[in-house]
């Protein structure tokens, strides 16, 4: 069987990761900004005697190296030497797409062009020209409609055929006398000492002082005469050689645009320019931003309320039913754990599967729908204010869903600064680990008209003070100017079912398989700490009781109980085990389901604890997890234990002061 390896490349919002998904079975997520994929996945398709090894890399806009994405995209396609390249582009926007290109064709290697979303580029009336686009750039070109599965048979049938001819290697786009003939100086350099067919781009990219190519290039080579000629020529044109570069690129891709295609009627404003009048207006379009995001979690509690009844009568039918069938005079420990362990700890969280479901749903059709990009942009301004950009923004609305996929979507941030206050910042953002734990005490101390109100003060709350702590972070530990916000809009359009479906199943499989392992593993450890020693039925005397009688000095001040404190003391690990630990601690007290116990919490606590709580659960870290991720994308255990230490201490001070000034005015 004939292996043959498959590079997909091109810029953000083009369909790469859809058309992975097509080819390879897979559900890696998708979403109209750039972040989502953050490092390449690899995934296999077997065609008759041809095994197929397809490569997702990072959505990039060219071959430089500032910022993470970047650099993995450029070194796999460098280092790897993909038998095919294909290259896909958005059809509708071909000179900002063929930028990538003119500099993937200097690779010598085969490239095919895929002319993405051409549905789209026909509603705008532009007719592409596909015939001129191969004759001129001498490679197979090939149209598709990736979110409708529309030509992928043909993608990679074209795909086959080109690694066995070895064709389609494409024509190197001509710069100006002047500049050919000091590339061609430079290429002399290195003839006999790097692959014959790159050697162009690496010329280029020396010219550039890239340094990703500086620091793999042969080390005999003589950096030094790069260095003159690199300084005769920003002489030359006055200007730095990669402005110099990019600006004949464009000229050349504009040169060929208008036989490319043509728009009937040129300053017609299509649909997308339409609806951005309105939801990105300067003054309107925060208020539609808060709009949204309060229907949203309005959504999240109205209609998640229904199933998660019917799933607590479920749960709670289960445990009578044990309970009745099994005596206990028989094995009463192993009763205690499998019924007060077991069901009481992961019920208590599955029970809140419905309202993360809503939240996905929401989040999902406003990622598909193009908006989330538009988020983006109407926030960029307070974003500036703070030292940041609104590129910071984008990795934190992924950290709705999850903490740890949001830190490394921040690999696309040039800034390295920038990028370390975005990862510290990030688990300020209420994640649905966070939701599932809101959505048990919201109810529990607040009445139904105004749940949702206190909901989207929590998100609100977790915003501000990631936004505060931005400006803090830039102030003293991080100082200097941003760097300019640059982001292409993507075209609205009407959000995938299939899209919507597979990013809530992905997600509720993964909140399943949390409750059936870290969370599972929890509640055994707590059941056990709240049933020894077992010469008291008086929870307070358990192991557990003593842990959490012990630190009450600490947290008495912010209104927690020993019940809470152990509670908070589990949730480090993650969020939700903070419910299963309130379950098992009132399950042993012979409570039932979850409004039994959110009626328990409500006669121990007033509404103002149970606020502080909430507030200490928003602000303190989501979860082991993040803390690894921290320190993964960082290098360094300074910032990890750093943003542990900041989270607590602030958690420990807002609470604080909300529980101290409450207490004067209830």
């Amino acid at each position: 069987m004939k292996n043959i390896k498959i590079a997909l490349i091109g810029n953000p919002n083009t369909g790469k990761t859809t058309i992975f998904n097509h080819l390879t079975g897979f559900r890696q997520k998708t979403a109209n900004y750039p972040g989502v994929t953050v490092e390449k996945k690899s995934g296999i398709k077997k065609l008759d005697d041809v095994s197929l090894e397809i490569i997702d890399l990072p959505g990039i806009y060219s071959m430089s190296s500032h910022s993470e994405d970047e650099k993995i995209a450029k070194k796999f396609i460098l280092d790897e030497a993909p038998d095919v390249i294909i290259n896909i582009v958005d059809a509708s926007n071909l000179e900002k797409s063929l930028f990538l290109t003119t500099q993937l064709l200097e690779l010598g290697r085969p490239v095919l062009l895929a002319l993405n979303m051409i549905d789209i580029a026909e509603r705008r009336d532009l007719k592409v020209d596909t015939k001129f686009l191969e004759n001129i750039l001498e490679i197979e070109v090939t149209t598709l409609v990736a979110n409708k599965k529309k030509g992928i048979d043909s993608l990679i049938e074209k795909a086959i055929l080109i690694s066995q001819n070895k064709k389609s290697l494409g024509v190197n786009i001509k710069f100006d006398s002047f500049l050919e003939k000091e590339i061609k100086n430079v290429e002399k350099l290195f003839i006999d000492k790097i692959d014959i067919s790159s050697k162009r781009l690496i010329a280029i990219k020396l010219l550039e002082q890239d340094k990703h190519i500086q620091k793999n290039i042969d080390s005999s080579l003589d950096l030094k005469k790069v260095t003159q000629i690199k300084k005769i020529l920003e002489k030359r044109y006055n200007e730095d050689l990669e402005i110099v570069f990019s600006n004949q690129r464009h000229y050349f891709i504009r040169s060929i645009l208008t036989k490319i295609y043509q728009r009937k009627d040129k300053f017609k404003k299509n649909r997308s320019d339409r609806i951005d009048e309105i939801l990105t207006h300067k003054i309107f379009g925060f208020p539609i931003f808060l709009l949204f995001m309060y229907l949203t979690f309005q959504f999240t509690f109205t209609l998640g309320s229904y199933p998660t009844l019917w799933i607590g009568n479920i749960f709670k039918f289960i445990t009578s039913s044990l309970s009745s069938l099994w005596p206990q005079e028989i094995l009463p420990l192993f009763r205690s754990l499998i019924i007060d362990g077991v069901i009481a700890g992961i019920s208590s969280v599955v029970v809140f599967m419905p309202n993360i479901i809503m939240l996905f749903f929401c989040i999902s059709i406003l990622e598909d729908s193009g908006y989330m990009t538009r988020a983006a942009f109407i926030l960029d301004r307070l974003m500036y204010k703070i030292g940041l950009h609104g590129k910071s923004f984008i990795p934190m609305l992924i950290g709705f869903g999850c903490s740890v996929p949001a830190i490394m979507a921040t690999r696309f941030m040039e800034s390295k600064k920038d990028r370390l206050i975005t990862i510290l910042a990030i688990p300020l953002i209420a994640c649905s680990a966070k939701l599932t734990v809101f959505t048990l005490l919201i109810p529990a101390f607040f009445p139904k008209a105004y749940q949702p109100i206190v909901l989207f003060s929590l998100y609100f709350i977790g915003l501000a003070l990631a936004i505060l702590v931005i400006k803090i972070f830039k102030l003293t530990l991080f100082k200097g100017k941003p760097f300019a916000f640059v982001m292409e809009l993507p075209s609205y359009k009407a959000p995938s079912i299939f899209t919507i479906f597979i990013h809530i199943w992905d997600k509720t499989k993964e909140y399943l398989k949390k409750a059936g392992t870290v969370i599972l593993g929890f509640s055994i450890i707590f059941w056990a700490l709240s049933t020894f020693p077992i010469k008291s039925k008086d929870i307070s005397k358990s192991y557990m009781g003593k842990i959490g009688k012990a630190t009450a000095p600490i947290f008495k001040p912010l209104g927690f109980d020993w019940k809470v404190n152990t509670a908070l003391l589990g949730s480090f690990a993650a969020k939700e085990v903070f419910i299963s630990q309130i379950g098992v601690i009132y399950a042993v007290k012979d409570t039932g389901d979850t409004k039994s116990l959110q009626h328990s919490l409500k006669n121990d606590y007033s509404t103002l604890q149970g606020f502080s709580i909430m507030l200490f659960i928003l602000i303190s870290t989501p979860c082991i997890a993040t803390i690894a991720i921290t320190r993964k994308e960082t290098g360094s255990h300074k910032w990890a234990f750093f943003q542990l230490g900041y989270l607590t201490i602030l958690a420990y001070i807002v609470s604080l002061l909300a529980f101290q000034i409450g207490s004067i005015f209830v």
